[in-house]
């Protein structure tokens, strides 16, 4: 994981040795430029550990979690106080907790580094440190920190500036104090801020660490100047009325009236987190007020969405996105670097990759569509499924599919959402014979693995099999982590892995201007002469991308990932990029031996 590790991102170190002064600066830049940092009530940060691949006989291919080279602060002082040098300690083991039980947070680490220019043209990344900008004429006190930390979530929903909660620090680089992130939120005369100036939101700290001149390589400087920033506990606040509220005892997405008395009572927030103003938009904010839904959705994000009148009870927590920017006043020159950090929860399943990252979607966002290469391309998909497999291994198969055809019949205007016959003969099916007989030809082995479910919502669980389709989606996707496996069975059944995959949103471009009156993009397969005809996908009509604005489109199915929530609400798919390359890949399994061919057994002939 990136965020800890003491690796400074240049694996050669093409600075090293080289002489700065013989250049020209030509601007500043972080690394990481983006991170995630983790909410937690421990004083010890996490450890620095990276994901590697296990393909233990017994066990069969799983990730595993290995320790990393971390960067760990050591006072100058006996009190443990600040300022700060950092040092390398290599851990033996990882723990997510400390020895009381807290969850530690992940604390990320960022480098700030400049690109010098020589005469040749080359450009190289220097690490900044205090003698590197004394070779530019600059020094610690002409460079400037500003750290702005902002927890927008209620603004988002109401509309309201004074909702949101803001922190911002400037400070030099040689001001080694820890700097708290304290937010309030902005407002004019008339307006009552959500957080008091005399009662502070605690977004986390940032702190600079004084330069070690004792231990680094040319992998690790030490001395280099370095921002780590510190996310809060993971605390919830609210108003004084914020004290205990009821807990719907339904599924997430489902709603019923309001009721006198339902569900458990719970405690919302600790009694000196009553901090926030009781008068402002917030409190007593309702997501379908006067039949006008607002954004963002999902609407059940909020506490109080899913009882009685659904109102908010005026609760925000101590996540937050943090902005870093440097400036460096250099030979009458200013140069900027900018960061970014996002403070989320903990993570679920630290041990598990997800099936797609951060990475993947800013790929999917910035980069051109995936070439097919025949060595790499079989590696990159083996990775894919073995993604999807971590992810469907966490999943409990059983709720989702109860929830998500629960919220179809909701989206379609179902009389009786447990009404085995209200979807007709939609295909797939998004009412209770969705993963039954009838859904043929999407569902296949499950029906056999479930025989005594028939065509109900939610599961007849028993004592052997409490969590039947659950059960199911593990042993399915077990055998697709195995590369051999997993190549025959693309080659062998490449129309119904089209069939399974839900395709992605088409892109703006390709959308046609009129919902459900002219046809979307088709999906790229079967471009060669050989290929057989692309398969069918919903109601007879051609494989194609998914419309938005398509009521359909928002339903779910037992397409993969089966009944999963994308964070807006609406399915959940792969990434377009993996998509597109998948389908592509199929396209050639299909129509060229060689590819088809496995390797492994090649060698072995």
């Amino acid at each position: 994981m990136m965020h800890d590790c003491c690796h400074s991102g240049n694996d050669h170190a093409p600075w090293c040795g080289r002489d700065a002064s013989e250049g020209r600066l030509l601007g500043l830049f972080f690394d990481p430029p983006m991170a995630i940092a983790r909410v937690g009530r421990s004083k010890e940060p996490m450890p620095a550990y990276t994901w590697v691949v296990d393909e233990n006989p017994h066990r069969g291919v799983q990730t595993m979690i290995q320790p990393a080279p971390t960067l760990v602060p050591v006072s100058e002082h006996a009190n443990g106080h600040h300022p700060w040098r950092l040092t390398v300690e290599h851990p033996d083991h990882i723990t997510f907790k400390d020895h009381k039980g807290r969850v530690k947070p992940v604390a990320p680490f960022f480098e700030l580094w400049a690109r010098v220019q020589f005469k040749t043209g080359e450009v190289v990344a220097f690490p900044v440190t205090e003698p590197l900008l004394k070779t530019f004429g600059a020094s610690l006190q002409t460079l400037e920190f500003t750290v702005t930390a902002a927890n927008r979530k209620a603004e988002a929903r109401t509309g309201h500036a004074e909702c949101a909660a803001i922190a911002r620090k400037v400070f030099k680089a040689d001001h080694y104090k820890p700097h708290h992130l304290d937010a309030i939120s902005p407002h004019t005369e008339d307006q009552t801020p959500l957080v008091r100036p005399d009662a502070p939101l605690p977004l986390g700290k940032v702190v600079t660490f004084l330069p070690n001149h004792d231990n680094w390589s040319c992998q690790t400087r030490l001395d280099q100047i370095r921002l780590r920033f510190t996310p809060g506990k993971g605390d919830a606040f609210g108003p004084p009325e914020a004290v205990q509220a009821v807990a719907s005892p339904l599924q997430p997405g489902d709603f019923e009236p309001a009721m006198p008395e339902y569900g458990r009572i719970h405690k919302m927030t600790r009694p000196e987190n009553r901090i926030l103003s009781s008068d402002t938009p917030w409190l007593g904010y309702a997501f379908d007020a006067d039949n006008k839904p607002k954004w963002p959705t999902p609407m059940d994000s909020y506490d109080g969405a899913r009882v009685g009148n659904a109102r908010s009870w005026g609760l925000i927590d101590d996540t937050c996105d943090l902005l870093i920017e440097a400036r460096l006043a250099a030979r009458g020159h200013l140069h900027q670097a900018k960061a970014r950090a996002f403070a989320g929860p903990p993570d679920f399943a630290p041990d598990k990759r997800p099936m797609y990252s951060i990475t993947d979607e800013l790929e999917d966002r910035e980069l051109p569509p995936a070439e097919l290469d025949f060595d790499k391309t079989p590696t990159q998909m083996l990775d894919l499924f073995r993604r999807i497999f971590e992810t469907a291994s966490l999943m409990n198969l059983d709720q989702r599919r109860a929830w998500a055809l629960g919220g179809n019949a909701s989206i379609l205007g179902a009389q009786d959402k447990d009404d085995p016959d209200w979807d007709g003969d939609m295909s797939p099916h998004v009412g209770p014979k969705s993963m039954r007989r009838a859904d043929a030809p999407y569902a296949d082995l499950t029906p056999d693995y479930t025989p005594g479910q028939g065509d109900t919502r939610v599961p007849v669980s028993g004592e052997d099999d409490r969590l039947p389709y659950t059960m199911v989606v593990q042993q399915v996707h077990a055998r697709m982590a195995d590369s051999p496996v997993l190549r025959a069975y693309m080659a062998r059944k490449p129309g119904r892995v089209r069939e399974l995959v839900r395709p992605p949103f088409a892109s703006i471009k390709e959308l046609p201007r009129r919902p459900d009156m002219t046809k979307p993009a088709r999906v790229p397969v079967g471009k060669h002469a050989d290929a057989p005809i692309p398969p069918t996908l919903i109601d007879g009509e051609p494989l194609r991308y998914r419309d938005p604005r398509n009521q359909k489109d928002q339903t779910y199915d037992m397409r993969m990932p089966p009944f999963m929530r994308h964070s807006m609400g609406v399915p959940l798919t792969i990434t377009r990029r993996q998509y597109d390359l998948l389908m592509a890949w199929l396209d050639k399994l299909e129509t060229d031996p060689a590819w088809r061919a496995d390797p492994v057994r090649e060698d072995h002939a």
